[in-house]
């Protein structure tokens, strides 16, 4: 038997690492547009432990911030300088001044450097009970990320510049705990070389059908497809219930939506049954709960609408996202709906100047549930919250 040569000992080494990562951080997340700063998390009993891979020598930043800023955010800076990793937790004030925290709650498991890029992983409780910390919830949350091409050392705070964002994640999300069998039958909802216009905001619509079921099915999980490189752009997708009565002559093309010249077809598609934004990943209905489809009652039309974020005016954009549908004829207990509830946001619906806070009330009357939901024996409802989304409710009994 051959002796292995040091190069295939370190490549083993290298892909061993490799896979361990993928068990201990079943999450991964690009923050920036040029793919520059990656984040993988997963959690750990009553932690979260995270690993940030980014392209610098310099120091990285990673924090949480209410609003997506510098004020009042919970930080953690750390890098590898002259061989030393580091790894220090911070905070700032209202006036987004950096202080380091008396209490030190993020704790360096390792720290690489490379040629390129700094690697860092480390972990936290999810409630440490130091006033200057966020604790970690299942909400989404918004994290702020930084790097520098120096380390923090060698010229005190080093100010990012550009370097920097915000991103919004749901830190806890249990996605990954179901792994959908490979045997599950799904289909496609994409676009087809959509030209992304250059300009801040874009609302874009297309018309699919679903494919014929002879019998009843269950949607078990609906999975976003982001084009690879487009995780910022892409910002978040609705799927719609369209009228019956349409024909295969509206899926030849798609259009600007809330555009003047939108298709009168695009009019009878109402109905939210799915709804993905930016920092969520696929969504698995309760075990006893599906999307019904196969039945003259079920959806057979559909509109995706896809909000794409171009603050940078970049030209020359094609995509292709979508969703991925998968279904199963082994049919459970309820059929999951949807129910819009809240206050429709128009022009006339302002904040007063100048007051402290400003509470908008929507209210859904018996009547109106009862066109949604059956009615139990004791004529009261049961919901049950199936995303953050405070739109998406599933009613069943």
């Amino acid at each position: 038997m051959r002796p292995l040569r040091p190069w295939a000992l370190l490549l083993g080494a290298l892909l061993g690492a490799a896979a361990a990562a993928s068990r201990s951080y079943p999450h991964v997340a690009v923050l920036d547009g040029a793919a520059a700063y990656r984040l993988l998390w997963g959690r750990r009993g009553s932690a979260l432990a995270f690993r940030l891979e980014v392209r610098t020598r310099g120091y990285v930043g990673f924090g949480l911030s209410a609003g997506g800023g510098m004020a009042s955010a919970d930080i953690v800076v750390g890098g590898v300088e002259g061989g030393q990793p580091y790894l220090q937790d911070y905070h700032t004030d209202e006036n987004r001044v950096l202080k380091k925290d008396p209490q030190q709650d993020y704790r360096l498991e390792y720290a690489m450097e490379n040629s390129t890029h700094t690697i860092l992983a480390f972990s936290r409780e999810l409630h440490t009970c130091d006033p200057n910390d966020k604790s970690i919830t299942e909400s989404t949350v918004r994290v702020i990320w930084a790097y520098h091409h120096k380390d923090l050392g060698e010229a005190g705070q080093n100010y990012h510049g550009s370097t920097r964002g915000t991103k919004s994640l749901r830190l806890l999300n249990p996605e990954k705990a179901e792994v959908s069998p490979a045997s599950l039958s799904y289909f496609d909802l994409t676009n087809k070389d959509v030209p992304v216009p250059d300009k801040d905001t874009t609302y874009w619509c297309q018309m699919f059908k679903i494919p014929v079921q002879h019998e009843k099915h269950h949607v078990t999980k609906v999975q976003p497809l982001i084009q690879k490189g487009h995780e910022n752009l892409v910002h978040h997708i609705l799927l719609y219930q369209c009228s019956s009565n349409l024909n295969d002559s509206i899926l030849d093309y798609g259009h600007e939506c809330y555009h003047p010249n939108m298709p009168d077809s695009f009019f009878t598609c109402e109905t939210v049954i799915f709804a993905w934004a930016i920092g969520g990943e696929g969504f698995t209905y309760p075990p006893h709960v599906g999307l019904s489809i196969g039945t003259a009652a079920d959806p057979q039309f559909v509109l995706m609408e896809v909000h794409y974020d171009n603050p940078t005016y970049t030209e020359g954009l094609i995509d292709n996202s979508g969703l991925r549908l998968f279904y199963t004829p082994v049919l459970r207990k309820y059929d999951a709906g949807v129910i819009e509830a809240g206050l429709w946001v128009s022009l006339f619906h302002n904040i007063p100047p100048g007051m402290p806070e400003f509470v908008s009330e929507g209210h859904c009357t018996l009547e109106c549930l009862e066109e949604v939901c059956v009615l139990s024996e004791t004529r009261e409802f049961r919901f049950v919250l199936v995303d953050v989304k405070c739109y998406l409710l599933l009613c069943y009994l």
